[in-house]
C-alpha cells in the first residue's frame, strides 16, 4: 500500500536573503531621498531669508536717498578698519557707515571678529541697521555708538528669524550729479549671505569683493545653510527735493 506525502511549499534561504536585500535597496533609497528632500527644502530657506532681507534693504535705502539731498561719497559713506577709522580698500573693511541727511545706515561685515559698530547701552548686535540721525553725526564722528535711547527710530533688517544673515561688504559711488536741479545717481553695490565665515570664500577685485559658498569638496563647505547673494542697484537722491 502506497502512502502519498503531501509537499510544503515555503521560502528557501536564498529567496528570504534576496527578498531581505530588496528591503534594504528599498529602505536605503527611501531614507536619501528624504535626506535630500530636507537639504533641498533647508537651502530654500536659506535662499529666501537672504533674498528677502536683501530685497528689503535694497528698497528702504532707494526710498530713502530718492528723499535726500545728493550727497559726497567722500564725506558721507565710509568703509570702517577693526578700530574703527576709515579706509579705502574694500579688502580692509569690516564695517561701514552711510550717512543720507536724515538717516544713516550702519553697519557691521561678517567677518569682523568683533563688532565695530555698537550701540552705546545695548548687548544687542548691529548687523544693518538705519537710525535717524539729523546732521549725519555718525559720519562726522566714526568712533559714535549708536543711540539705544533711540531704538525707536532705528530698525534692523537682518532678522535672525530663519538664519543668521550678515553684510559681506557694501561700496557705494556715484554715477552722475546734476547739480542745477539738485540731484544725483548712485551706484549702491553689497553682498548679503549667510554668517558662518569658515563656509564661505572671498576673491578681492579693484574695488568690489565677490564672496561664496564654499564648494561641496572643501571640508569646510555648508551647502545647504550656505547662500550668498549680491544686490546691485542705483538709486537717485533729489527726486522729492530732499529733505
Amino acid at each position: 500500500m502506497y502512502h502519498k506525502h503531501k509537499s510544503t511549499s515555503g521560502f528557501t534561504i536564498v529567496e528570504l536573503l534576496m527578498a531581505m536585500a530588496f528591503v534594504s535597496i528599498l529602505l536605503i533609497v527611501i531614507t536619501l531621498t528624504v535626506i535630500q528632500i530636507s537639504n533641498i527644502y533647508n537651502k530654500g530657506l536659506t535662499m529666501r531669508a537672504v533674498n528677502q532681507s536683501g530685497t528689503a534693504i535694497s528698497a528702504d535705502v532707494r526710498q530713502t536717498l530718492s528723499q535726500s539731498h545728493p550727497f559726497d561719497t567722500s564725506t558721507s559713506f565710509f568703509m570702517q578698519t577693526s578700530n574703527g577709522g576709515a579706509t579705502t580698500n574694500i579688502g580692509d573693511a569690516v564695517a561701514g557707515r552711510l550717512c543720507t541727511g536724515t538717516y544713516t545706515y550702519v553697519w557691521n561685515l561678517g567677518k569682523a571678529k568683533t563688532p565695530v559698530n555698537v550701540y552705546n547701552s545695548s548687548d544687542k548686535q548691529i548687523g544693518f541697521i538705519r537710525v535717524r540721525d539729523n546732521g549725519a553725526q555718525y559720519c562726522a564722528d566714526l568712533g559714535s555708538k549708536i543711540d539705544s535711547s533711540n531704538s525707536a527710530d532705528a530698525r534692523e533688517f537682518l532678522s535672525t528669524d530663519t538664519a543668521e544673515l550678515a553684510v559681506q561688504s557694501f561700496t557705494v559711488s556715484k554715477l552722475a550729479d546734476d547739480t542745477p536741479i539738485g540731484q544725483a545717481l548712485y551706484r549702491i553695490v553689497f553682498e548679503l549671505g549667510t554668517n558662518n565665515q569658515d563656509a564661505l570664500q572671498q576673491e578681492q577685485h579693484i574695488d568690489t569683493i565677490d564672496t561664496s559658498c564654499r564648494p561641496p569638496s572643501d571640508a569646510s563647505s555648508l551647502q545647504d545653510y550656505c547662500a550668498v547673494n549680491q544686490f546691485d542697484f542705483t538709486a537717485q537722491a533729489g527726486n522729492r527735493g530732499g529733505q
